[in-house]
């Protein structure tokens, strides 16, 4: 081309020869350009479908984190209904068999059962007013307990069912608590001698009788078994604090037994029976009412076994 050029220039004859010899790098790498667009174009779709096909091969497989997830799933399933099992029969067999009906008088001289707390958890305490120190300190005890308690949105009814019925009437009763900086809510409970009787035989507490002498001297102490219970709404005993827990291991206490029964009543009453049952483990059945063992007949002597011998 170039010696054309030089030989005096260019026929009209190879001028197209030398636009097409300038043209035909441009030409060839045009066409690089085309096959790259046209293996772009059709390499996407051919690598999508690739990823496509491996993830249905990954679906597919026996291994995924889908069944991997339900096979841990399924284990902890097994191992949280065996726990809970393995928990309510602790639970049952540890129980003290403790509780049961009491009829008393309020401080206006009404008349209140156990089953007016019905739906209501309750901090039952025995003791006597002229109590001189450990009375005072477990009710003090208590009243910070039940605050503890009331910030977090559990609220529980405190009862104090005097041991002391001669002394602890109505209007001293009334007056004592009125007095006092124990919570507000207390509920003072007296009555009759043998229907306290009955009630501190329901929860096995133990106290001493006063004699006549003392009584009418007015001046005496009871000896008694210091210890609260924590019953629950549906009116069973639940468990119980003496005078060696502090407030801090008392409202722990409490507060873990609270949430635990209403949780589980809350999945009992959402779950079908048969469900429930599984994972929580059988309902406790209910406790008969304790019954008084019946007085033997006494047998009749006749008169020549009540003649003394000789």
């Amino acid at each position: 081309m170039w010696a054309a050029l030089r030989q005096g220039g260019c026929s009209s004859s190879s001028f197209p020869r030398i636009v097409q010899t300038f043209k035909s790098p441009v030409s060839r790498t045009q066409g690089y350009l085309a096959s790259g667009a046209r293996f772009c174009s059709t390499s996407g779709p051919e690598r999508g479908a690739d990823k496509h096909s491996i993830a249905i091969r990954r679906l597919r497989s026996p291994v995924t984190w889908l069944s991997a997830a339900a096979t841990l799933g399924v284990l902890y399933g097994a191992y949280e209904i065996q726990y809970r099992q393995k928990a309510y029969r602790e639970k049952s067999a540890g129980r003290p068999d403790l509780g049961g009906p009491f009829e008393l008088l309020d401080t206006e001289g009404n008349t209140v059962r156990d089953t007016d707390f019905h739906g209501k958890w309750v901090l039952l305490y025995f003791g006597f007013t002229k109590c001189p120190d450990i009375c005072p300190q477990e009710m003090e005890k208590v009243t910070t307990v039940l605050n503890e308690l009331e910030a977090k949105g559990q609220h529980v009814q405190p009862i104090f069912i005097t041991i002391d019925p001669a002394r602890d009437t109505a209007e001293r009763l009334k007056s004592y608590f009125a007095e006092s900086d124990y919570h507000k809510k207390f509920l003072p409970l007296t009555g009759s001698f043998e229907k306290v009787k009955a009630a501190c035989r329901s929860y096995r507490v133990y106290f001493t009788k006063p004699t006549p002498e003392e009584i009418k001297a007015g001046d005496y102490l009871i000896d008694h078994s210091i210890i609260s219970y924590l019953i629950a709404p549906d009116g069973q005993f639940l468990e119980y604090y003496g005078k060696s827990k502090t407030a801090k291991e008392m409202e722990s206490g409490m507060s873990t037994l609270i949430a635990g029964w209403e949780n589980e009543k809350y999945w009992r009453d959402l779950l079908p029976k048969p469900i429930a049952n599984t994972f929580l483990g059988p309902p406790e059945p209910p406790r008969l009412p304790r019954q008084e063992m019946p007085k033997m007949p006494t047998k009749k002597q006749t008169p020549a076994e009540a003649t003394p011998a000789a």
